[in-house]
């Protein structure tokens, strides 16, 4: 079963330097029937401009991951890290017992990310901070593995049984995913347009995915992420 989830239908939140796109409840939008997607609690489209950010803030027992799709984005933390991201950069912090960060565009250009959050396993666990750098060549026309749960290939291991994949795929060629027994997907066209199991995606749009494998076949400039997380019902 896919579940087609257009751009325009997502709640947007807005004011003079941020522009958000909420795929689940979240801040001033709540929808009781849309809380979460299994253990995948938020996912936020943010476009922010330039010189302007997130200030200092906390966060607890959750796992926080961001992908830079444009831009570049800064990040400084409680626990003395400090660093910069841009296009395809990964960001990870499991805030466990209580961490704060700011998240700053101190770019010339529009910055534009995804965030999302991941419930843990557990909560009160001990807060991480990692990131990773990528080229073009290690997600191009192939699925990059970005995260997975601990003692998994991934380039970053998180608190819960839920993984992360990226791709971008040149125009008119197909990519598949085989969707293990017990797991779905949630499904995000970053950038682009793209025939996912045979219906038309352009940019922005998502879906849930459930017991089937997923097809993507390219239009243009089709850049496209993955979270599979453990089906629970």
């Amino acid at each position: 079963m896919l579940k087609h989830i257009p751009f325009k239908s997502l709640y947007t939140s807005e004011n003079e330097w941020l522009k958000s796109r909420f795929h689940f409840s979240f801040a001033e939008y709540y929808n009781a029937d849309n809380i979460n997607y299994g253990s995948l609690r938020v996912m936020n489209d943010d476009l922010i401009k330039a010189k302007k950010g997130f200030g200092t803030h906390p966060h607890r027992d959750m796992e926080i991951i961001t992908y830079v799709i444009k831009g570049e984005l800064t990040h400084k933390d409680s626990m003395h890290n400090k660093e910069t991201l841009r296009r395809g950069d990964i960001q990870y912090m499991s805030a466990g017992t209580g961490i704060t960060h700011s998240e700053m565009n101190d770019g010339e250009e529009e910055l534009h990310l995804l965030q999302t959050w991941i419930l843990p396993q557990q909560k009160a666990l001990t807060p991480q901070y990692g990131s990773k750098r990528f080229s073009l060549e290690e997600r191009q026309n192939r699925w990059l593995h970005l995260v997975g749960p601990r003692g998994s290939n991934a380039h970053i291991n998180i608190y819960q049984d839920a993984s992360m994949y990226v791709s971008e795929i040149d125009d008119n060629q197909k990519l598949t995913f085989v969707l293990p027994n017990g797991h779905k997907l949630y499904i995000k066209l970053l950038e682009g347009s793209a025939y996912i199991n045979g219906l038309l995606f352009e940019s922005g749009d998502a879906a849930e995915l459930k017991d089937q494998d997923l097809d993507v076949k390219a239009i243009k400039n089709t850049h496209i992420l993955l979270v599979k997380i453990k089906k629970v019902n």
